[in-house]
């Protein structure tokens, strides 16, 4: 408990230090209407970055993605998805086999866990966003030449119906001065001549009446065009550039877990009562705070989610793995063949019904221009019957960005942990805090599913 929380002050002295140097360093931060944006354009760009890194999980990844835990053979995937209020719902579905990926490829009767997580994310109005005068130039031009191409598609529809209302209008007055001078011409030759013209002029006049009818109507034309307009508005502020963006945001939310195992009781009198097939479904419910620095010097980008969960829980996690086999012999003496299955149980007294809560932080230190960063995610359990377990997990997450993307987006996130656990050795176990870890490695892939 003392490591926990000399390590905490730790954190947020390193994130109060980081924000005082960025505001000081670059001197544009800026919130709606102080130099320029509007309100509209200013919390389209923070809702956007929102979107984008948005940690529904309170795991270990951020935003839409679907990731892998090579060690425990888990997967999981997560999506967010925009409200009209501005605020954002989570879904995080995940399920695993706790006997790891070989049991699958061994077809082997495996232990599995299910569960699915929806959380609700409240936008805070204190956001922040930082950004060069120049670049805000660049925008007001970019909107303002979207306004006067608007004006120009207008202007093209009203002058070509008017022109080809003129033009339907003068080739009324040739047909009928044709017309006439059919009436007074007696040359064979002239009336053919005159024929053709007032043939060809009618035929022309057809196609001039045709293109009016087929004209969409002004109102429609005008829609089309402020949808473009729109469009190309949302585009130049998608395209603009800032410096630095601070926000954070709240998630309240429920969660289900079912976990189905093996349970082995050593009961050497009764061998068909030692396997037991236990299934059961937990429930949560938590509650969570998140602030988001992003900054271009990535020394004063940094992510901090601190929450708590309370739960209706069993005490699987402190059960402990035990392999068994099973041997079966066919045929006699002589010609004698064994088979083995393998079976994967957990050992222990099992309970249900359990009150359990936990109290814990993610911590993002990002460097190397925002591709990489440490994570550190210290947690406190308590749960009913037992004693409080204190752990502490350490990061390094690495993105892997493609190169053909002009947005340099994400194609893999890759992970690599140790989690320390029982800081404190409250199970009082014989191993050591360094023998007491978990080693592993985390992947997941950025997804984008949603028109978000």
């Amino acid at each position: 408990m003392k490591k926990l929380i000399l390590l905490l002050p730790i954190i947020f002295y390193s994130i109060t230090g980081t924000t005082q140097t960025s505001v000081l360093e670059l001197k544009t931060l800026t919130k709606a209407n102080k130099f320029g944006l509007d309100s509209t354009q200013f919390y389209h760009i923070i809702k956007q970055q929102f979107n984008a890194v948005i940690n529904s999980s309170g795991k270990t990844t951020i935003g839409n993605y679907a990731s892998a835990d090579i060690k425990d053979g888990h997967l999981a995937f997560n999506a967010t998805k925009n409200l009209k209020n501005g605020n954002m719902l989570s879904v995080n579905a995940n399920g695993g086999v706790t006997d790891g990926f070989f049991a699958i490829f061994n077809q082997t009767k495996i232990n599995s866990n299910l569960g699915i997580d929806l959380k609700y994310n409240i936008l805070f109005n204190s956001s922040s966003l930082s950004y060069h005068s120049g670049e805000y130039d660049n925008l007001e031009n970019a909107l303002s030449n979207a306004d006067t191409v608007n004006v120009f598609r207008n202007s093209i529809y009203k002058d070509y119906k008017l022109m080809l209302q003129k033009k339907l209008a003068l080739l009324n007055v040739e047909i009928e001065t044709v017309t006439n001078q059919l009436g007074t011409e007696s040359s064979e030759i002239e009336k053919a001549n005159l024929d053709y013209q007032l043939a060809l002029k009618n035929l022309q006049s057809d196609s001039l009446r045709l293109k009016l009818q087929t004209l969409k109507p002004k109102d429609e034309v005008w829609n089309e065009n402020a949808n473009k307009t729109r469009n190309d508005k949302i585009a130049a502020v998608n395209a603009f550039e800032y410096t630095a963006i601070r926000f954070q945001w709240i998630s309240i939310g429920v969660g289900l877990q079912n976990n189905n195992f093996n349970q082995f009781n050593p009961d050497p009198t009764n061998f068909d009562n030692q396997i037991i097939k236990q299934n059961y479904t937990s429930w949560d419910i938590s509650a969570e705070w998140n602030l988001y620095n992003w900054n271009h010097y990535s020394r004063y980008t940094f992510y901090i989610l601190a929450g708590a969960r309370l739960t209706i829980d069993d005490n699987f996690s402190g059960l402990s793995k035990v392999e068994l086999n099973d041997t079966y012999q066919y045929g006699d003496t002589q010609t004698q063949r064994t088979v083995t299955k393998k079976i994967t149980a957990y050992k222990g007294d099992y309970q249900t019904k359990l009150m359990a809560g936990k109290i814990y932080v993610d911590f993002y230190k990002f460097f190397l221009d925002n591709d990489a960063a440490l994570h550190l995610y210290p947690e406190a359990n308590f749960k009913q019957y037992s004693r409080q377990i204190y752990n502490l997990g350490i990061g390094m997450l690495y993105s892997f960005q493609d190169q053909k993307s002009k947005e340099n987006k994400a194609k893999l996130n890759a992970e690599l942990y140790l989690k320390l656990s029982d800081l404190s050795n409250d199970a009082n176990s014989d191993l050591s805090v360094f023998r007491r870890n978990e080693f592993g490695l985390r992947l997941s892939i950025p997804v984008s599913f949603f028109n978000l």
